[in-house]
């Protein structure tokens, strides 16, 4: 796999550019064609070795042995539209903090077993419980905005059963702590009335409801029409704002803390209690670990670099 520093599409061009700018500049000089080639062929062969360390590639590894944290985390995000709404930290989406802080959450607890539920008119397990931690990260990666002609309300029910299924499978192993973080704004669309969470707590051992949102709410565009989405009543734009009597509700429940989300660091002392909870152990597992490889290629250019510059120096010229 790879996980480019500069986007490929945009270096593409540039080391094309400077490649041709320099073959232009090279093939004017006078100078016998052998050397004019040659020159040519020494840069083409650095642009090809920094567009190769760019790139980042990087080879997976099995079986390493890592330490291993006696706790399984689920996941569980709500995915209609209203979390793309723009009131966080300002006019952030509520999505993109979404997903930053379930990083923060992954890095902080690496070696645990990460699950991702996603829900909007229907739940999804998008990751089963895996140690691989950059597969529930590319999970993540998946959630896009919701058409708005797909949305047909929004009901915190949609991920009950699946929520049962990951927890009771979590269960099954013993000696694990088994961690939800659920994820909201908590504004209820539908018709259907939110149905008791009491029952997932016998499977919880600790987590948290997030919640996130405003009460002076936020707008939500739309990528289709490429335009806020519009109050069908008012027609004016319209506004999501967070329902914390719900989500208190529903953490009380599941008897685990109810946190408003308006900063990173209000999850710190959650994550910091998990850890100080938690078994570790030094074991061979099947966790999939992905290395760089961009340093093999580093002597080479550096070499390249070298050789160019003393036959610069020597030319007192380019």
């Amino acid at each position: 796999m790879t996980d480019p520093i500069i986007p490929i599409a945009i270096l593409i061009p540039i080391l094309g550019a400077c490649l041709v700018l320099f073959a232009v500049l090279v093939i004017r000089k006078k100078c016998s064609i052998p050397g004019k080639i040659l020159r040519i062929l020494r840069v083409a062969l650095i642009i090809a070795l920094v567009f190769m360390i760019n790139l980042r590639i990087m080879t997976k590894k099995y079986n390493v042995d890592v330490e291993l944290k006696n706790i399984d985390v689920l996941f569980v995000v709500d995915t209609t539209i209203s979390m793309w709404a723009e009131d966080y930290d300002g006019s952030k989406k509520r999505m993109t903090a979404v997903q930053n802080d379930c990083q923060y959450i992954m890095d902080s607890l690496a070696g645990s077993n990460f699950s991702l539920i996603k829900f909007d008119n229907r739940s999804q397990i998008l990751a089963p419980f895996t140690q691989d931690a950059k597969n529930v990260s590319d999970a993540f990666s998946t959630i896009k905005t919701p058409d708005k002609y797909y949305a047909k309300g929004t009901s915190l029910n949609a991920a009950y059963d699946d929520m049962l299924d990951m927890l009771k499978s979590s269960n099954k192993k013993e000696g694990r702590l088994t961690v939800v973080f659920f994820i909201s704004d908590g504004e209820v669309t539908s018709d259907e009335a939110v149905k008791s969470f009491a029952d997932l707590s016998e499977y919880i051992d600790g987590g948290a409801v997030l919640g996130y949102g405003t009460d002076r709410g936020g707008k939500m565009y739309d990528n289709n029409s490429y335009s806020y989405i519009r109050d069908p009543d008012t027609g004016r734009d319209a506004y999501s704002k967070i329902d914390e009597e719900t989500l208190c509700k529903m953490a009380q429940e599941m008897h685990i803390d109810y946190i408003h989300m308006d900063d990173q660091s209000k999850i710190e002392y959650l994550v910091d209690a998990i850890k100080s909870g938690s078994v570790m152990q030094l074991a061979n597992s099947d966790n999939v670990s992905y290395e760089d490889t961009y340093f093999y290629y580093v002597p080479f250019l550096a070499a390249l670099l070298l050789i160019e510059m003393v036959l610069i120096v020597r030319r007192g010229r380019i």
